[in-house]
């Protein structure tokens, strides 16, 4: 479990009472985006943004701890595991915010994800005439887990 923990720094920067979490697997890596932050805030260069910078500290309470990839995922279709995904908010910092899908009830890749437990149909909406219905989708606990699995440690952005 220990290659799949995104951990957690503490970062001081002058003028600001609480210290700004940031995620990185370095100590060089938090200080780095605190600066890619600071620039872009506030409008300062590097070197500038640099002295700001107080400290960065190790805060391992605040740690997230990623499950390992479901045993499911493999043997998924990507479409369907991008639709999982997808459902779940992506697999950035925002993973989890949401846990639907909404499309059309001819969908192959929903059908297939609904066949395989990932999915419940929560809502169904009648189409636009001479179009199918539209399906609201919501996550089980297994769509959930997969894509829970997929997340990223350290996502780019």
């Amino acid at each position: 479990m220990a290659d799949r923990l995104r951990k957690a720094w503490s970062v001081g920067v002058r003028g600001l009472y609480s210290p700004s979490l940031v995620y990185a697997p370095t100590a060089a890596k938090a200080r780095s985006k605190a600066i890619a932050d600071l620039s872009d805030a506030w409008s300062l260069t590097w070197r500038e943004a640099l002295q700001q910078i107080e400290y960065v500290r190790r805060t391992p309470s605040h740690d997230v701890a990623l499950p390992e990839p479901h045993p499911l995922a493999p043997q998924l279709h990507p479409g369907i595991l991008h639709c999982v995904v997808h459902a779940y908010g992506g697999t950035g910092l925002k993973a989890g915010y949401r846990d639907h899908f909404y499309t059309c009830a001819d969908d192959w890749q929903m059908q297939a994800a609904l066949y395989h437990g990932l999915f419940r149909v929560y809502r169904r909406d009648p189409g636009r005439p001479g179009q199918p219905d539209q399906i609201m989708y919501e996550l089980t606990a297994l769509g959930r887990n997969v894509a829970r699995g997929e997340a990223e440690i350290y996502p780019r952005w």
